[in-house]
């Protein structure tokens, strides 16, 4: 009888360690936000404020920080290793490699062009950019970085590309992008408006750049942590959903947004992003 009843409790002991999931004691954390701007007097960095909140809010797990691009961070969800993606955009087709955890609501990217050639872009009666007709002007040189999303709505019109649409690929989601217009490199280039905020950062005086929204991207991009659609992907982004799902880790979420934001981004998308931080500060249901 006492050998039956220790049998039972192995059993129980060994199904209540499979409902638990793997143990994740290390994290790759891929990252591919070299962004930098100015919070006061100081350069900061808000992905490495993320990472670090994150380290020690995950006793037990060692986070290691590393620079991939896009293409190199898809290609590890695909084959399932113990890394997850730190700033990825949520689309139907990535559900299917990944877990995700929404960090926040991207005010949408904008198109960036040389300030001497924004009267050659194709601007409807509001000042938005026609996007199809932008790419198929010849006389226009852009650049978009390569297997990085912009969003469900912008990477449908992207996808076809233009004759002078040039795909760049980079360590990183594109840092090398806004200093080829500053080179005359390329005249436009699509992009989040907190990478002006950054360039501005880093340059003295009025950059040479004007910012144009585009026609019929006006919502918010999700974007947030991916893990692996595997059972590791699944233990590591419960942990990371739980530990930010606090009313401090969301604090910190808006503040590495918004000091990124352009003071007028911030101002047009603030109740939809504080509603967003208000639904962040608890765990994400069902996850």
């Amino acid at each position: 009888m006492r050998r039956r009843l220790c049998g039972i409790a192995a059993l129980l002991l060994a199904g209540s360690v499979h409902a638990a999931g793997p143990a994740v004691d290390r994290i790759l954390w891929l990252n591919s936000d070299t962004l930098t701007v100015r919070d006061g007097d100081k350069l900061v960095r808000p992905s490495q404020m993320i990472a670090s909140w994150l380290q020690a809010h995950l006793p037990g797990v060692d986070l290691e920080p590393t620079l991939a691009n896009a293409e190199r961070s898809w290609a590890l969800m695909r084959q399932g290793e113990q890394a997850c993606i730190a700033n990825a955009v949520r689309l139907p087709e990535r559900e299917r490699l990944a877990y995700f955890s929404a960090l926040w609501l991207m005010p949408p990217p904008q198109i960036i062009v040389r300030r001497e050639r924004r009267d050659a872009l194709p601007l409807d009666a509001h000042g938005a950019v026609n996007l199809p007709a932008l790419l198929a002007d010849v006389s226009l040189r852009g650049v978009a970085a390569q297997a990085r999303s912009y969003g469900e709505a912008l990477d449908a019109q992207l996808a076809p590309g233009g004759p002078g649409l040039q795909r760049v690929t980079g360590g990183d989601y594109g840092s090398t992008l806004l200093p080829m217009l500053l080179q005359g490199r390329a005249d436009y280039t699509v992009e989040y408006p907190n990478l002006i905020v950054a360039l501005a950062s880093q340059h003295e005086g009025e950059l040479p750049l004007a910012v144009l929204p585009i026609k019929g991207a006006t919502s918010p991009v999700p974007s947030g942590v991916a893990c692996p659609r595997t059972p590791w992907g699944h233990a590591a982004i419960r942990l990371i959903d739980q530990a930010l799902g606090t009313p401090e880790g969301a604090a910190m979420l808006r503040e590495a947004l918004f000091i990124s934001l352009p003071a007028d981004t911030r101002r047009v998308y603030r109740d939809a992003l504080d509603a967003h931080f208000q639904r962040r500060a608890r765990p994400t249901p069902g996850l």
